[in-house]
């Protein structure tokens, strides 16, 4: 079966606005950052591509977000494979714990997310994460499948480099070769 896969880069959150003011601070004194009142404006105003049958998610809050105001009536799925790179230093990629996200996202499914108190994010290589995504793809009944994540993510995904510039646009579906 052929598929169709679109990444979407997440809506602004409060750490891209932050970074012109607080430089690395931005990245690195706030966890899980959300999105702001622009970001949530982007993704219900998004252009969104026709016929997803479900949207696969990175844990953190500003995907989660995205994702829901974007595709409020969507199977929506929460994957670890998809969360963002650095992950070392920077506070802003580290998600809130599962219970939580289930509080606040109901609609999201979390079975696949890593246990409560498992360290996150974990040192698991590029090409790992796109492997397992790749995996969860190949096995997936759906033919249009959408994925809100980040960036560095979706680059990586499309060029196998971690080059920071050029940024991709938020909520703008980029058609993704994930054969």
């Amino acid at each position: 079966m052929s598929k169709v896969v679109y990444g979407i880069r997440h809506a602004e959150g409060w750490h891209n606005i932050l970074f012109s003011v607080l430089k690395e601070k931005a990245y690195t004194d706030f966890q899980d950052s959300s999105l702001t009142v622009k970001g949530m404006h982007q993704a219900r105003q998004a252009d969104i591509p026709k016929g997803i049958e479900v949207v696969y998610v990175s844990p953190l809050v500003r995907t989660l977000q995205t994702a829901q105001l974007m595709f409020p009536n969507v199977q929506t799925i929460a994957l670890e494979c998809l969360k963002e790179y650095p992950q070392e230093r920077e506070q802003c990629n580290r998600r809130s714990s599962r219970s939580i996200l289930k509080d606040i996202f109901p609609n999201v499914d979390f079975s696949n997310l890593l246990q409560e108190d498992q360290p996150w994010p974990n040192q698991v290589a590029c090409e790992t994460n796109l492997n397992a995504f790749k995996s969860i793809i190949a096995t997936s009944p759906c033919s249009v499948i959408g994925v809100v994540t980040h960036s560095t993510w979706l680059k990586y995904c499309m060029t196998k480099t971690l080059k920071s510039s050029p940024e991709l646009k938020h909520c703008v579906a980029y058609e993704l070769n994930i054969n």
